[in-house]
C-alpha cells in the first residue's frame, strides 16, 4: 500500500515560517501535508515534477469582493490563478444579504459603481434564491467552488433591512430597538458562519471618499455612527469569537485612531484597518499609520493594517469608472445613465472644473493614464499612447485629451492607471 496519495517532487519549497527557500519533495496523504524531504515516487499513487517551479502554501486573500463573481466563476478569476486557495468576501460591508426582493436591483446598481461589477453579469449571475443572510451562505455552500470561502456579515445590507433605505442613506443613528435588531441579525449572520462584520466608513467630508454609491452619495456605511459601530463589537465581545475589517477616514483622524482602537478593546477581537499605502505624491503619508500600528502592537491592542503591497493597475471605462469620487465635480459629471454621463462629460461648461483635478488618492495622475483600446477609426490611432501623449498630438489639456477620446467611443474606451504606488521615474 502506497505511504502517499500524491508525492510532489524536486520544487523548491517556500513554507510561510519565513525560513530559507531549499528544495524538496512534499508528501500529502488524505488531503495534508504528510512529509517533507526526499521521498521516493514508488511510495507514492501519483507523482508530480514540480522541478523548477516553487512549491508554497496557498495564500488567502483577506480582502476580495467576489460576492456576486463566485456565483458565475467558481474559480474565482483572477485570485485563483495566483496561488490563492481561500478568500473573503463581504468586504467594506458591501453585500447582498438581508436583501428584501425590492431591493435586489438597488443593490445590483450599488456594486456597478463602487466595485465596477457589471449590472449584466449580476442581473443574469445572481440566483436571489435568498433573503436572509443564512439563506445567502446556504445558496453559496451550494455553488461548486474551487477556492476555500470566507464571508463577513456586511454592515450595509443590515442598515438597510433595519433601517429601510432612505433612513440608513440619510445617516440615521438607529433607535434602542435598531440597535438590537441590528445584534441579533449579526448573531444570526455569525451563527450561519460569518467569520464577523465590515464596514467602509468613508465619511464625505474626509480625505477618502473614493467610493460613492450608485447615485453619487455617499454608502450608507459611510454616514453610520460610531455607538453603531460599538454595539456591533459587543457582540463580538459576548461571542469571543470573530473579528472585524473597516476603513475609516473622517475630517478628523485623531478621532479615527482612537475610535478603531475602542472597537478593538470593546470587542476584545483582531480589527482589520484598511487600508496603508504609499503614495509617490505624499512619501510620508504611510509612514503616520505605521508608527500608529506599532504603538497598538506595543500596547496590546489588536489593530492590524490590510497595505497595499502590489502595483496592480486599474483598468476601466467611463461607463462604470467611480474611483475619482474624491472631487465633486468628477462625481456629478459620472452619475447618471451612460447616455447621461456621455452629455455631462462632453458638456464644454464642465470641463473647467474637471480640468483642476490632477488626480485623487487611487491613481496616478490623469496624464500618466494609458489608453488601452478604443471602438472607432478616429479614435484608434491613440491607442497605447498616454494621455499626455495624445494631449501633445492634439494640442488639448490631458483631461479634454481623455474625455473627447471617450465620448468618441461612447464611454466605451478602455484606459490603463497604474495605482498611486507606482513612480516609473524612480
Amino acid at each position: 500500500m502506497a505511504d502517499f496519495d500524491l508525492v510532489i517532487k524536486d520544487g523548491i519549497v517556500i513554507d510561510g515560517t519565513r525560513s530559507q527557500r531549499y528544495r524538496a519533495d512534499v508528501g500529502i496523504r488524505a488531503g495534508r501535508i504528510a512529509a517533507l524531504g526526499r521521498l521516493k515516487t514508488t511510495d507514492a499513487v501519483r507523482a508530480l515534477d514540480a522541478g523548477g517551479m516553487i512549491v508554497a502554501p496557498g495564500f488567502i486573500d483577506l480582502h476580495t469582493h467576489y460576492d456576486a463573481q463566485l456565483f458565475w466563476d467558481p474559480y474565482l478569476t483572477l485570485s485563483g490563478w495566483h496561488g490563492v486557495t481561500s478568500v473573503v468576501i463581504g468586504n467594506c460591508g458591501f453585500g447582498f444579504a438581508p436583501m428584501r426582493p425590492e431591493m435586489r436591483e438597488r443593490a445590483m446598481l450599488t456594486m456597478t459603481r463602487v466595485e465596477a461589477i457589471p449590472h449584466e453579469s449580476m442581473r443574469r449571475g445572481l440566483p436571489w434564491d435568498w433573503v436572509t443572510y443564512p439563506e445567502f451562505l446556504d445558496s453559496v455552500e451550494r455553488r461548486p467552488k474551487a477556492l476555500n470561502v470566507l464571508p463577513y456579515v456586511p454592515v450595509a445590507p443590515l442598515l438597510v433591512w433595519v433601517l429601510g433605505f432612505e433612513r440608513a442613506k440619510a445617516g440615521e443613528i438607529p433607535t434602542e430597538a435598531e440597535h438590537r435588531e441590528l445584534r441579533r441579525l449579526l448573531h444570526e449572520g455569525m451563527d450561519a458562519g460569518g467569520c464577523g462584520w465590515s464596514a467602509q466608513r468613508l465619511h464625505p467630508d474626509g480625505p477618502g471618499a473614493v467610493q460613492r454609491d450608485y447615485d453619487g452619495g455617499p454608502m450608507v456605511t459611510d454616514i453610520m455612527h460610531d455607538e453603531t459601530a460599538l454595539q456591533l463589537a459587543e457582540v463580538l465581545a459576548e461571542r469571543n469569537h470573530g473579528f472585524m475589517q473597516m476603513a475609516l477616514a473622517t475630517a478628523d483622524g485623531a478621532h479615527d485612531f482612537a475610535h478603531i482602537e475602542q472597537l478593538a478593546e470593546v470587542s476584545g477581537r483582531p480589527i482589520l484597518y484598511n487600508v496603508v499605502q504609499s503614495f509617490v505624491r505624499f512619501p510620508e503619508a504611510h509612514r503616520g499609520l505605521i508608527s500608529w500600528l506599532d504603538s497598538c502592537r506595543q500596547r496590546g491592542v489588536r489593530v492590524y493594517g490590510q497595505g497595499v503591497t502590489t502595483t496592480a493597475a486599474f483598468t476601466f471605462t467611463f461607463e462604470d469608472w467611480n474611483l475619482f469620487d474624491d472631487d465633486a465635480a468628477w462625481v456629478e459629471a459620472t452619475v447618471g445613465t451612460i447616455d447621461e454621463r456621455k452629455r455631462k462629460l462632453a458638456d464644454p461648461a464642465r470641463r473647467p472644473r474637471l480640468r483642476a483635478y490632477d488626480s485623487g488618492i487611487v491613481t496616478v495622475p490623469i496624464a500618466q493614464t494609458v489608453v488601452l483600446d478604443c471602438f472607432t477609426p478616429a479614435t484608434k490611432p491613440f491607442e497605447n499612447l498616454t494621455i499626455a501623449e495624445v494631449a501633445e498630438r492634439t494640442g488639448k489639456h490631458p483631461v479634454d485629451a481623455m474625455l473627447d477620446i471617450a465620448v468618441a467611443d461612447d464611454l466605451r474606451t478602455v484606459f490603463y492607471a497604474e495605482p498611486a504606488n507606482v513612480n516609473r521615474d524612480a
